[in-house]
């Protein structure tokens, strides 16, 4: 067989085993790819899903610490009155300590009185620590009610004969259950213009009006 025939054949017979390794080598390449495409899908849905669950706490969830406290206000004789920020359990000593303890003007008699440190916070309380400054809660009364309506015990002026109850009528020298009744009974049937009234009606003896006179009055 001449040569060239030998050269020719050997020629087509090696390009057309290029041309199949090349194929085969495409195709490998190809498998490859998509085979790497679908797992970095998903690792990347996995990854996602990480995070989620790294949180801890669903989206719009607050601390679950933020409920751990009340908040309460010092007033009143304490060294640094204002709203304090405490754990749920404190106790008005607490309270007391976190404020800065008593302040110079605390009335120490009163607290014994009216406060229990020991005492557990809710939130929104309001703690006032007694001073010296204040009235008593007795004197305050007395001052807002004028003692009642006056008369013998009450120190605030004479009693309203037309106004006054029948226990400070009662209250009146000389005067008992049966002349209450006749005074109440008298001013039903018309009001008293005078003190005068008393006697003229026939309502009190000479020497019983002589000691309720002052006491009483019409205004």
């Amino acid at each position: 067989m001449p040569a060239t025939i030998l050269d020719a054949s050997l020629i087509r017979t090696l390009s057309l085993a290029f041309a199949a390794v090349a194929l085969a080598i495409g195709a490998f390449v190809v498998a490859a790819s998509s085979s790497s495409g679908a797992g970095v899908a998903v690792d990347a849905a996995d990854g996602v899903a990480g995070q989620t669950g790294v949180s801890g706490l669903p989206a719009g969830t607050s601390d679950p610490g933020s409920a751990a406290v009340v908040v309460v206000e010092a007033a009143g004789a304490v060294a640094r009155p204002g709203i304090f920020r405490l754990p749920v359990g404190s106790r008005v000593a607490d309270l007391l300590a976190a404020a800065g303890g008593y302040g110079p003007r605390v009335d120490t008699g009163r607290v014994d009185r009216e406060l229990n440190l020991a005492a557990e916070l809710k939130d929104g309380d309001r703690v006032r620590i007694p001073s010296r400054d204040e009235p008593t809660p007795a004197a305050a009364t007395d001052a807002g009610t004028g003692a009642g309506a006056g008369g013998p015990s009450g120190g605030g002026g004479p009693l309203d004969l037309n106004r006054a109850t029948a226990s400070e009528l009662d209250a009146l020298p000389g005067v008992g259950p049966v002349t209450v009744a006749k005074i109440i009974a008298a001013r039903e049937e018309a009001a008293f213009t005078s003190v005068d009234d008393l006697r003229t009606r026939g309502i009190l003896g000479e020497k019983t009006f002589e000691k309720v006179r002052p006491l009483v009055a019409v205004p």
